[in-house]
């Protein structure tokens, strides 16, 4: 006797033309993926650590405000940054290199300080952080007053 399978029943599965196709769209369409994702994942780690540097400016103007100062210094090997109080505290720390992001400072010097008075206005001249990583670049300008652009 031969069954007759009802006009709306489901296939069992799928055909190895259909996964052939299906594998098929997914190789012409990772290429671009991976790209894009590596291109995020680098601008994510930059942002971070340009975001990381400003936070801890900011947390140095405040200290140097209630404190009677403070002093932010920044190392380019590795990557790190301290904020220490007018008391000799430390009040915050980072690491900056994650990821695998590098940090270059004004004039190629290895360290800098950017200091803040009682009134929280910067005491240095103008330095220009740097962020790169897999060919892009992202920077801080502080300013002599200790104002923070991001270019």
């Amino acid at each position: 006797m031969h069954q007759v399978k009802p006009a709306g029943a489901a296939r069992a599965g799928y055909s190895i033309i259909e996964i052939a196709v299906l594998l098929a769209i997914l190789a012409v369409l990772a290429p671009p993926l991976l790209t894009s994702t590596v291109r995020l994942r680098t601008s994510f780690y930059l942002s971070r650590s340009q975001e990381e540097v400003a936070r801890l400016l900011a947390m140095a103007r405040w200290a140097a405000i209630g404190e009677g100062g403070a002093t932010l210094e920044l190392v380019a090997e590795p990557p790190w940054g301290i904020v220490v109080s007018a008391a000799g505290d430390t009040v915050a720390a980072a690491a900056l290199g994650e990821g695998g992001v590098a940090l270059q400072l004004s004039r190629g010097r290895p360290s800098a300080r950017v200091r803040y008075g009682p009134l929280g206005l910067g005491l240095v001249s103008s330095q220009t952080i740097r962020f790169t990583l897999a060919g892009e670049e992202r920077s801080l300008v502080v300013s002599s007053l200790g104002r923070v652009a991001r270019r």
